[in-house]
């Protein structure tokens, strides 16, 4: 894993019905309902292999594959993946970059509380992440999902796939300095004489 996403993990310690795979050669166990088997971009893969990611979709709440990010709406990262021999620990989580290459932000299953069932050879399991998606400045995000074995501090990485999809962020309506805008309270509070005046809070 990329020395940045692992300084992070460590600060932090339907779509389709379920089919098989051809390469699978019909003796999957699929354990997942729904699984998603279309990677769109491959920039660079690496791992000891004993798990593989199967796809990646990024949806609306009702399954809709969306093509582009809008400010401050929910999205579905949907992760499919498959193991190729017994993972007792599996960490599913995704990285999200900006346009520069840079690691913006991440999760993971673990990172999130949610211990999942160890993995047997040709197990398939499909995750799906519910994002509240930030007012963001109009660029391309691209998401990396991951499988390793292990846990926040201590973890071997399985299958890691570099930009696997990327999707454009669309304007917003109001301006945002900087890279995100963020959701915020404004009260004007004023200390005259030694007294607080009357409070005005503004939304």
């Amino acid at each position: 894993m990329p020395s940045a996403v692992a300084a992070m993990i460590e600060k932090d310690a339907g779509y389709q019905t379920a089919h098989v795979p051809a390469r699978l050669n019909g003796a999957a166990r699929v354990s997942a309902p729904e699984v998603v088997d279309r990677i769109p971009n491959i920039d660079h893969r690496f791992g000891d292999g004993r798990a593989e990611i199967l796809g990646i979709a990024i949806t609306d709440d009702d399954g809709n594959e969306v093509s582009m990010l809008n400010p401050a709406t929910a999205i579905v990262v949907r992760i499919s993946v498959v193991s190729k021999s017994e993972v007792r620990q599996p960490v599913i989580g995704f990285m999200l970059r900006n346009h520069l290459g840079v690691d913006f932000a991440g999760t993971n299953t673990a990172r999130e509380s949610v211990e999942l069932p160890p993995m047997s050879a040709v197990d398939i399991y499909t995750v799906d992440f519910h994002v509240e998606i930030p007012t963001l400045y109009a660029s391309t995000f691209s998401f990396s999902p991951a499988i390793a074995d292990g846990t926040l501090h201590q973890y071997a990485m399985c299958d890691w796939i570099d930009n696997a999809i990327a999707l454009p962020m669309a304007r917003s309506e109001a301006q945002i300095y900087g890279q995100m805008h963020l959701p915020c309270r404004v009260e004007v509070n004023a200390r005259l004489a030694g007294r607080t005046t009357s409070q005005e809070t503004y939304s």
